[in-house]
């Protein structure tokens, strides 16, 4: 029988009436299960910018007791967020932290790159760690940050991981900043049958001779053998110029990359390529960049060529639910789900709307409806609760707020 995707009922986390609606606080919300059941949300209380990354401990934790029914701030907000994260095969409890760009003011004169050497997005550079690390040290040193609890105790300990990568990039923002590698905050890394974590991360591929392969934003595939200790680089999931119509409005490129281990070893990568954008308004002849999948066969040293998967979608975010069913999340400009029930994930349900944008408002106001960044906790055999925002909801007093809201999936 078709299984099909039944949606609770909305309910409101927490709801703020002071934020803007572009670009505010309030949105980009995330979700976890504690082994005890709790359900934890955290979200951005920080302007959306590039230059607020490295404030994690500034977002607001809330938690509920009872499945999500009721939701309070959480006293220990971001420690609980942290122990609440999911269990490595030893044990270990492990969590990404996010690195603080190099700001402008801080920075000395860089080399100068050649045209050659910058993206089509945004008018960023590339640099290598290895073109700057004589000049900024370890200020951009083949380095991640993040949290560890290590199995049998409740310590949160600060850990640096190092990265093997030989040409690992580092990219010059327009705006005189510097943006290293990290972990997205909201994608979970992946552990296959063998023990192994993997981990895919947006960077732009540098071949060896410092020439790029693309000229858009690429997603780099990384593992770990060491539970998380060390993280080798592994290959690239190029993006080709031929992916997107020519009219397509603000093409970024691979980013925002989900991927899941099927029963035979298969490792399947939802991607991003663009989004629609309140500076950048489209219309059905100028549409939004597709979302994307590919697939690899070995161990994701090599990969198919990416194909379609949707008409748009932001940040898509993959869960495994125990009965084998691949609940997807993604958005913009509404909030979409589609799940598979197919054993080499090929097939997929229609999308079930949890935000629906009118088309009259699609390309015009759409973030006026959500920030369309979306979170998943598996929470059963068969259940799931997605986070998400909504612009359009009211306070009891009647005053329209942005709110971060929850609600139920049961696959059935």
């Amino acid at each position: 029988m078709k299984k099909s995707i039944r949606l609770g009922e909305p309910i409101i986390v927490a709801q703020s009436t002071e934020e803007p609606v572009l670009f505010g606080g309030y949105q980009d919300p995330n979700i976890r299960k504690g082994e005890d059941g709790t359900l934890y949300v955290r979200f951005n209380a920080r302007r959306d910018s590039w230059l607020t990354f490295g404030e994690e401990e500034k977002n607001p934790v809330y938690k509920s007791i009872d499945g999500g029914e009721s939701w309070s701030l959480a006293e220990k907000g971001q420690r609980e967020w942290v122990c609440a994260g999911a269990k490595l095969p030893n044990g270990d409890i492990f969590y990404f932290r996010e690195h603080a760009v190099l700001r402008k003011e801080t920075l000395p004169e860089l080399p100068p790159l050649p045209e050659e050497r910058r993206l089509r997005t945004a008018g960023m550079s590339v640099y290598t760690v290895n073109e700057l690390e004589p000049i900024l040290g370890d200020r951009v040193a083949k380095k991640f940050k993040a949290y560890r609890i290590k199995a049998g105790t409740d310590e949160i300990t600060e850990e640096s991981c190092t990265v093997i990568w030989e040409n690992m990039p580092v990219v010059l923002h327009h705006d005189g900043f510097l943006i290293r590698v990290f972990p997205h905050p909201a994608l979970c890394m992946k552990t296959d049958a063998k023990g192994t974590l993997w981990m895919p991360v947006d960077a732009p591929a540098v071949n060896a001779d410092g020439t790029l392969a693309s000229f858009r934003r690429c997603t780099a595939m990384l593992r770990s053998t060491d539970m998380g200790h060390t993280w080798e680089y592994v290959s690239h999931i190029l993006y080709e110029e031929e992916f997107n119509p020519p009219t397509a409005i603000d093409v970024e490129g691979f980013m925002e990359c989900s991927v899941e281990f099927l029963r035979d070893g298969t490792c399947v990568a939802f991607l991003r390529s663009g989004s629609l954008s309140p500076f950048a308004i489209g219309d059905k002849d100028h549409p939004a960049p597709i979302m994307m999948h590919t697939r690899s066969h070995d161990g994701c040293k090599t990969w198919e060529k990416p194909e379609y998967f949707y008409d748009y979608g932001v940040l898509p975010v993959t869960r495994t639910l125990e009965d084998g069913t691949i609940l997807l999340s993604s958005g913009r400009p509404g909030v979409y789900l589609r799940i598979s029930e197919d054993s080499d994930a090929r097939k997929w349900s229609d999308v079930c709307h949890v935000v629906k944008v009118p088309d009259e408002d699609v390309y015009g106001k759409y973030y006026e409806y959500s920030c369309c960044n979306t979170g998943l906790a598996v929470t059963g055999k068969n259940t799931a609760v997605i986070a998400y925002s909504d612009f359009t909801r009211f306070t009891p007093e009647g005053k329209r707020a942005k709110s971060i809201m929850v609600r139920k999936i049961t696959i059935e």
